[in-house]
């Protein structure tokens, strides 16, 4: 099975570490969403602040990482949509080997006032000129994201997080907003920090099948991606857990489970696997009947390593 990996904050790993990790869980390929941390402004390093106040991410460990692996890594770039020199900057970006998407945080109050108020629009102008998904993180703001996907039908939206609130405790979220943007075409959901967000059960997070097949029900298993953000969640769920949950889910089917794992990363992101034989089985469409209790085995040897807390 081809696994993609759609979001890990590698460069707190290690670019060979991080390989390491891959080959001994079979995992393919990795979106590399490079970060160091967050400042009290909402900063999110690794980058620098603009004259007029806003702040331009950079990846230098990312960019390095897919040039020297291509077929292992891509990554993507944060990008502030109030950046005056948005659009020469993602021209720039767009032209660095590996690099397949936009993502932006709504954090902080300017961003959040920008986001409800229309303000995203030339962000997403750019992406459209240069065919680019955006990745979008949004808690608690998801319904304002549906102007946006009507405003902007070519553009790939991807919700990130499970479109899940971050300031419930663990298991009170739901993805009850994402699940409103499911008849875009164009919008798609990120299945990660589901076991921190979503489930209050030990591993293999059995309470979160009911929800993992109502995603899979409105969006179609051909608009979900998994992504672990390992670097963000290992205190909750280790690398090889997160993977395996849903690997070794005997309620999904093996089509289901070759989309949500890597087929949707990479038919969304254009990224062509190595020794391609083409797409999977076509996905099942949106809307399933029946349900079956997710018991699910993995092989659990990930070892556990503590850092500075991510996002």
């Amino acid at each position: 099975m081809d696994i993609v990996d759609a979001q890990v904050h590698a460069n707190l790993l290690g670019t060979e570490v991080t390989l390491a990790i891959m080959d001994a869980l079979g995992i393919t390929g990795l979106l590399f969403d490079e970060y160091v941390g967050v400042d009290h402004d909402g900063a999110l390093h690794p980058g620098y602040r603009l004259p007029n106040g806003t702040f331009r991410s950079v990846a230098p460990h990312a960019e390095a990482a897919a040039l020297d692996h291509p077929d292992r890594f891509a990554f993507l770039m944060r990008v502030d949509p109030l950046d005056p020199g948005i659009d020469c900057w993602v021209e720039t970006i767009s032209a660095a080997p590996g690099f397949k998407a936009l993502r932006t945080l709504v954090i902080t109050a300017a961003q959040k006032a920008a986001f409800i108020d229309g303000g995203y629009q030339r962000l997403l102008e750019v992406a459209q000129t240069h065919g680019l998904p955006v990745f979008v993180g949004c808690p608690g703001l998801l319904p304002h994201l549906a102007r946006y996907a009507r405003r902007f039908p070519d553009v790939q939206f991807v919700i990130d997080h499970c479109g899940a609130a971050t300031d419930k405790p663990a298991g009170d979220a739901t993805i009850d907003d994402a699940l409103t943007l499911a008849h875009y075409d164009n919008v798609a959901l990120k299945w990660a920090h589901a076991p921190s967000l979503l489930s209050q059960a030990p591993y293999p997070f059995s309470d979160l099948d009911v929800t993992l097949h109502s995603a899979v029900d409105a969006f179609g298993s051909h608009r979900v991606m998994w992504a672990s953000d390992y670097t963000a969640t290992r205190e909750r769920a280790n690398w090889g857990e997160s993977l395996f949950c849903i690997r070794h889910c005997p309620s999904l089917s093996e089509d289901d489970k070759e989309w949500i794992l890597g087929h949707t990363a990479r038919k969304l992101l254009n990224w062509t696997p190595p020794n391609s034989r083409g797409d999977p089985a076509p996905p099942r469409a949106a809307t399933r009947s029946g349900r079956e209790d997710a018991v699910c085995q993995a092989d659990n040897h990930q070892t556990r390593r503590k850092d500075t807390q991510t996002e």
